[in-house]
């Protein structure tokens, strides 16, 4: 049993000493005075109170999953390139085999989770593996024979705390320190808490395709990539953009929405037919996983059930097995195009 503590030694939570957590020997993490019971948020009935002590909590999973990461054939690399880790920099992992290998899976999460995290709920009520990339790279590792790399962007944590040297999200900025408890949270400066080149989610995914790639893989590479919630139209958008320099290298897209796309509809020519055959989307559904769903017509590409409809965050966690499965199928089979799936319309579903 691994005791998560608070390593932020704020007094705030001397009168809370019987709130401590614990990591069982099942992954999960539960009350040590009540091993049955998940994550209280609410200790208190002051709502600052709840959000710094969720931050403590976090911070100590953070630090469990990247020591796990890490431990797994992957690395930190700080953006920009070259980056030295007290300068305001934007962590990814990358796996280690990056510069060599013949194929890389990118996975683009959306724009307010922690490197490394899919889904919290899914972490506090299943396991730390289960909600965070680490069951995603082990399956990777364990089950695709071409051994790809692998490559986690971070368009969470854009936010440059000065105070840690370290991107955090804005979730993480509003449970940062403050003067009094009523304090509002601090500013954020548009130069000193900014990275150049990611200032948002669209600056952070061009940077991964204009600067990480052609930097760290081989010339000949070719890609499949995840955009899940809104990176996948960032994703759409970027790609649709840059088709010339890209037409060829990217094998196969894979994204996680709700039931309405919220970007721009992909547009004519060689990407739209790219986007018809090579794309697929995973969409909330409380139907089966890869039920053939309606929605070609706004999302462009074949609609299947993410196997939940609860909420966006939790389409990775059960979901990424069968993106996985699409990828290697269109990598195995030459000249391999997804053809329009038959659906009825009622419900959305076959």
């Amino acid at each position: 049993m691994q005791v998560i503590r608070d390593h932020t030694k704020r007094k705030v939570f001397e009168q809370y000493e019987t709130q401590r957590y614990a990591i069982n020997d099942r992954d999960q993490v539960r009350s040590i005075k009540n091993p049955e019971q998940e994550f209280n948020f609410f200790i208190s009935k002051n709502e600052r109170m709840n959000v710094v002590q969720r931050e403590a909590f976090n911070t100590c999973l953070r630090r469990n999953i990247q020591s796990r990461v890490l431990a797994s054939s992957m690395s930190l690399t700080n953006l920009p390139l070259g980056t030295p880790p007290t300068r305001p920099h934007i962590p990814i992992y990358t796996s280690t085999n990056i510069a060599t290998c013949n194929r890389l899976i990118v996975y683009i999460g959306e724009s307010w989770q922690d490197l490394g995290v899919l889904a919290w709920r899914t972490i506090g009520q299943e396991t730390i593996a289960a909600g965070s990339i680490l069951d995603f790279i082990h399956t990777i590792q364990s089950t695709s024979p071409d051994n790809p790399g692998i490559l986690i962007a971070n368009t969470g944590q854009l936010l440059w705390y000065r105070g840690g040297e370290r991107a955090v999200t804005h979730t993480t900025w509003t449970a940062l320190p403050r003067q009094w408890a009523v304090s509002p949270p601090m500013e954020i400066d548009a130069e000193k808490n900014r990275v150049p080149g990611h200032r948002d989610a669209n600056e952070h995914a061009a940077s991964i395709f204009n600067d990480v790639i052609p930097k760290m893989c081989k010339k000949d590479i070719v890609i499949d990539v995840i955009g899940m919630g809104d990176a996948g139209p960032i994703v759409a958008e970027y790609l649709q953009g840059n088709w010339g320099k890209w037409d060829g290298k990217v094998k196969a897209v894979a994204i996680g929405s709700g039931s309405i796309w919220s970007g721009e509809k992909v547009g004519e020519g060689k990407f739209k037919k790219f986007w018809e055959e090579r794309a697929r989307a995973y969409i909330q559904s409380g139907e089966p996983l890869e039920t053939p769903l309606t929605g070609r017509e706004d999302f462009g590409c074949n609609c299947y059930s993410a196997g939940q409809n609860e909420v966006v965050e939790r389409i990775m966690p059960v979901a990424y097995k069968s993106m996985l499965r699409f990828f290697q199928l269109v990598n195995d089979v030459p000249g391999y195009r997804e053809l329009p799936e038959m659906t009825t319309g009622v419900d959305g579903v076959v």
